[in-house]
């Protein structure tokens, strides 16, 4: 009796589809949103230069689809870590700082490196021209849970304080990641880093926060 195996037929094209966003991640995350040619990126990924906007439409549309492909997973890494620290009786800023940080925590993933090679795609954001629009599109949602377990943890600050407080505290932790990485060379290694100075990090952003509220309350007297 023959049997057909029409299930596990993949679509036409969709190999070379996978490889293109593969090919794209890898060299994101090794070397920026800015560098990677439609020509740079079809050769990693073993394939013509034309199947990027065949596939895509455009680079930026590739890039888009490398960064929705494992968004969920994150997102729900991120929901996870914070539901944790909400769990304690009392919640405090650098419990919430540390969830955030929690899926960068090993980015040396030597059995899933493709994971590790995303986590740098996410740090690279700020450097893509709709890095804040794709940031938002994809974890406006679990962002909007940290802010709020900020403000929860800070009671009486003004909420585009915490917005602001937050945005710093992405930026300043985006530089750390990027060493973390490995991505940026040892030259960039942030002057007196220790790699023991994440617990620092955070007391360090949480005092900045804390300050805001002190800050509001002064002015107010």
């Amino acid at each position: 009796m023959t049997t057909t195996a029409f299930a596990t037929v993949e679509p036409r094209g969709s190999s070379t589809r996978l490889a293109l966003i593969d090919a794209a991640e890898e060299l994101i995350a090794d070397q920026g949103f800015r560098t990677p040619s439609h020509r740079t990126i079809a050769r990693r990924a073993g394939a013509n230069a034309g199947l990027v906007n065949y596939h895509f439409g455009s680079k930026d549309l590739l890039f888009e689809a490398a960064i929705e492909r494992r968004a969920e997973r994150l997102a729900s890494a991120w929901r996870n870590a914070l539901a944790a620290a909400r769990c304690h009786p009392r919640c405090s800023v650098e419990d919430i700082l540390a969830a955030w940080w929690a899926p960068f925590g090993d980015l040396d993933y030597p059995v899933d490196g493709a994971w590790g090679n995303y986590l740098c795609v996410v740090v690279r954001l700020s450097d893509a021209g709709e890095g804040e629009a794709w940031y938002e599109r994809y974890f406006g949602a679990i962002d909007a849970t940290f802010h709020q377990a900020l403000v929860e943890a800070l009671p009486g600050i003004d909420e585009a304080d915490v917005a602001a407080g937050y945005r710093y505290a992405r930026t300043l932790f985006g530089e750390i990641l990027l060493y973390r990485c490995g991505k940026t060379g040892g030259s960039c290694r942030p002057r007196g880093f220790r790699d023991d100075d994440v617990e620092r990090l955070f007391a360090y952003v949480a005092g900045g926060f804390r300050a805001l509220t002190r800050s509001i309350s002064i002015s107010a007297d």
